[in-house]
């Protein structure tokens, strides 16, 4: 499998596109109960894998609600700590990249590499968070989400039918970037997209459209 993404924003170094599914939203405390990823090499070719961990607490039910995932399906997974060399080795010497990975999976991930001794220092890493992007260039409207599916209907017309889902997440984030950098060369910079990176308005716009907002009559999320 081989990406677009490199033919309009060359790579030195790997790009790892990935996403978590949690226990909740707060770093620290909640932990990882999926992880998968896409590392795009500077050939352009793929790299994909996905892995449910066992969080070592109980799931709760609204995240159960969101990404369907419950203890039952994690009880025999390992946990982020057996997981731990594995997967700082997949983000030792690349950058990384997502739909909303500044708001979210990379500080969220920092603090599962913390809990095992290790600093995961992100700010060293060149990040291409297709949330910030698309935030961009689309208009904010009180009445039309902003999310992960509302991207992928306007950029490659289609249903995300994945949603939630670590992979499925990942895949849909990856074609959503490759019709991004197509569309707007403004974009094809890593000095640019950097600079975007550091606008405030942009980063909070895109962390207020993630929050799930879960009640007792089912799911309603944002992300």
């Amino acid at each position: 499998m081989r990406t677009t993404i490199t033919d309009y924003l060359p790579l030195e170094r790997p790009l790892v596109i990935f996403d978590l599914e949690t226990t909740g939203l707060t770093a620290g405390e909640d932990r990882i109960i999926e992880i998968a990823y896409e590392k795009i090499l500077p050939s352009g070719e793929i790299v994909a894998s996905a892995q449910r961990i066992n969080p070592g607490m109980p799931i709760p039910a609204d995240s159960t609600r969101i990404n369907g995932i419950t203890d039952e399906d994690v009880k025999e997974c390992p946990s982020f700590t057996k997981l731990s060399y594995e997967l700082w080795s997949v983000f030792e010497g690349a950058d990384a990249g997502g739909f909303n990975v500044l708001g979210f999976d990379l500080p969220f991930l920092r603090g599962e590499f913390s809990s095992v001794g290790k600093t995961f220092e992100y700010a060293q890493k060149r990040v291409l968070d297709a949330k910030i992007l698309y935030h961009k260039v689309v208009p904010r409207d009180n009445f039309a989400p902003r999310n992960l599916s509302a991207a992928y209907k306007l950029y490659c017309g289609k249903v995300h039918e994945t949603a939630h889902t670590g992979a499925g997440d990942v895949r849909v984030t990856v074609e959503i970037l490759e019709q991004l950098l197509e569309r707007h060369p403004e974009f094809r910079s890593w000095d640019s997209i950097t600079e975007l990176n550091g606008q405030k308005k942009l980063l909070e716009s895109a962390k207020t459209e993630h929050a799930p907002l879960v009640s007792a009559a089912g799911p309603a999320t944002l992300f």
